[in-house]
Order: C-alpha cells, then structure tokens, then sequence
C-alpha cells in the first residue's frame, strides 16, 4: 500500500507553489482533482491491459509486470519502450518534485521560521537557489544512505503524518479561527477529514508494524525538526 501512495502522491505538489498560481481558489482544486482522476484512470487502463496480457496468475509471478506485457505483444523491442518509458517518467517526476519542494524551505524562511538564507532568490532565475540546492544536498545523502524501497517508505511515512495534521488543522481552524476567508470549500465536512485521519494514522500504524526500522528512521527525520521549529518560533514571538 506504501508503494501504491507513492506512485500516487504528486497530487499534492501543486499546493507548494500556491502563492504563483493565478487564482488558486479556483486553480488548485481543479488541477488537484483533475490530474489524480487523470492518474486513476492511466493506471487502471495499464492494470487491466497488463491482466489481458498475461493474466492476474502471471502478474503475480512478475517481478517487473509492465516489461513482461510488453515483451509477450512486441518482443525486444517493448521491453526496451518500457525502460526508456519508465526512465522519461522518473525523470518528469524528479523535475516536478525538485521545483514544488524547494517552495517549502523558502516560504518558511520568508515566514522567519527557517535559516533566512533559504528565503535567497537567484537574482537572474527568480528561483529559490540556496533552497535548491539544499534539497540536492539532502536528497544526495538519502540516497546514498538508503534503497529505492526504504526511500519510498521514509517519505511515504512522513507525509501521510503531515497529511493527517493538515487534515487535522482544518477541524482545529475552523473553531480557532471562524473568521478567516476560505476559498477552498471541504466537501463533507467533518466527515471527510475525519475519515481520512483515520485511515491515514491506520496506514502509520500498519507501516510502524511491518517495517519498524524503515519507519523509526522516518520518524526520526521529523523529530529531527522539531528542535528548529521551537527555536525559530520562540524568535518569531
């Protein structure tokens, strides 16, 4: 299930670069909502090609199902398609990430809540730099320090805890905070967040219990922020 969130999770990096999208009131539920419907049915177009082509028995006994699929309709050659294909998606995928994630760093640095330099715009680029290469820094490390599965795992893990406290902040903000403008409408609310708190602390739970060690290192890389969280707060008081 670990592994399915993450072939899903771009959905999310829209939001990061919300204050330079025109209209986000608008804007960001659209793309949100139309890219993962997009996504949904790609991936249920290939699941159900890959199940003509060689059968849920033979999907099962696949380690790499997609090459498998193509070699039993085109031969050498759709084997090679879905490498190339596959190295032209990681290679949009790491575009996408590279430039939403940066955002983070910098708008806490603009917010006083982060080392002032990660708020440092390239003069020429208009691009948060110092931010950037940051993230190149800590995705080196990562990288060098992990496999692809426990990779996926660490990240998985860490966002579906901050999806749930974002979840979380609309009940907490609607009470705390009545009189601020909402452009963004939560259909089915409280139902709606609270259903996906639940199953978002379930998927915590059922990955702290089946992979202990990947999930502790998950766990420790957030805890890791909390001492600077409390240090630029205070100073933001």
């Amino acid at each position: 299930m670990v592994a399915v969130l993450w072939a899903y999770d771009g959905w999310i990096e829209t939001t990061y670069v919300g204050s330079e999208i025109m209209n986000p009131g608008r804007n960001l539920p659209r793309s949100i909502i139309l890219s993962t419907l997009i996504v949904i049915a790609l991936y249920v177009l290939a699941s159900v090609a890959y199940a003509w082509v060689l059968s849920p028995a033979g999907m099962s006994v696949s380690a790499l199902v997609a090459s498998d699929a193509a070699n039993v309709t085109m031969g050498a050659i759709g084997t090679t398609l879905v490498v190339v294909a596959i190295l032209i998606s990681t290679l949009g995928a790491n575009n996408g990430i590279i430039l939403t994630a940066a955002r983070i760093p910098y708008a806490m640095a603009r917010g006083g809540m982060f080392f002032r330099s990660q708020g440092t715009v390239h003069p020429r680029y208009a691009t948060p730099v110092v931010a950037l290469l940051w993230q190149c820094g800590v995705a080196v490390a990562l990288t060098a320090f992990g496999t692809y599965d426990q990779l996926f795992t660490y990240v998985v893990f860490a966002q579906v805890v901050f999806y749930a406290l974002s979840a979380g902040a609309v009940i907490k903000l609607r009470h705390s905070a009545p009189q601020v403008a909402r452009p963004y409408r939560t259909w089915g609310y409280p139902v709606t967040p609270i259903v996906f708190i639940g199953f978002a602390m379930w998927l915590v739970y059922n990955t702290m219990k089946e992979t202990p060690q990947d999930s502790a290192i998950g766990a420790g890389l957030i805890l890791l922020g909390l001492p600077g969280y409390w240090y630029w707060k205070k100073r933001s008081v």
